[in-house]
């Protein structure tokens, strides 16, 4: 059986106490209010649990937590401890992260992905889970969507287009004339001057344009 302890408390703590009690500041803080009240009126841990169904290791603990701290001993300890503390963190290098393009770190992907935000904030901050990092995103937010597409810098002009048909069909035209010829033709989405667009975590209503990388629709030669 641990040691007896004696609670004894000031009128002054003792109205701190009960309104910690009534309020809403938390239901397991006003019940630690209760245990010290409880004892504070010379009841025993063994009474306080059984009238209160608690284990008296628990009850013990907070009351001798208050003895220590005061009211301040009866938040629960990550309150104000390192979780708090790794989700500022994690904020301040996501939003570091994200005002920069991946490849500014070494990645070839355009967009933030979840996997690269890991990586990198496993460097900084140390052991972090994805649904850390995507409830921070989330809270902040942050939306996950794809670039504003623009056309590749060297994307002909739709007179380009047409002109370059009109000769490949001029050309095919002269050829069957002169010898049986067989065309091989592909999917359409070789023709596609709007290729896959990369996705990415954005500030909510934020835009950001990306120039894809697909080579001009203008070829010197096609397949016959």
């Amino acid at each position: 059986m641990g040691k007896a302890i004696k609670v004894v408390i000031t009128q002054e703590q003792k109205q701190t106490l009960l309104k910690l009690r009534s309020s809403r500041a938390g239901k397991n803080i006003g019940e630690r209010a209760y245990y010290v009240l409880l004892s504070s009126s010379g009841k025993s841990i063994g009474e306080i649990s059984t009238q209160l169904g608690r284990n008296p290791h628990t009850v013990r603990c907070w009351i001798k937590r208050y003895l220590r701290f005061g009211i301040s001993g009866l938040i629960d300890k990550s309150s104000s401890g390192r979780p708090n503390q790794l989700r500022e963190k994690v904020k301040e290098e996501l939003n570091q992260l994200l005002s920069a393009s991946p490849k500014e770190y070494g990645y070839q992907q355009s967009g933030w992905q979840i996997n690269l935000l890991l990586d990198q904030l496993t460097k900084a901050v140390g052991s972090v889970s994805a649904t850390t990092v995507k409830r921070a995103l989330h809270e902040h937010g942050w939306v996950y969507k794809r670039f504003s597409k623009k056309p590749p810098l060297n994307a002909p002009s739709k007179e380009d287009k047409a002109a370059y048909i009109e000769k490949m069909v001029a050309s095919l035209s002269k050829q069957k004339l002169e010898h049986e010829i067989e065309i091989l033709f592909a999917d359409e989405s070789h023709f596609s001057n709007e290729p896959y667009v990369e996705r990415g975590w954005f500030k909510r209503g934020e835009k950001k344009s990306i120039h894809t990388n697909k080579k001009s629709f203008v070829h010197d030669n096609f397949l016959i």
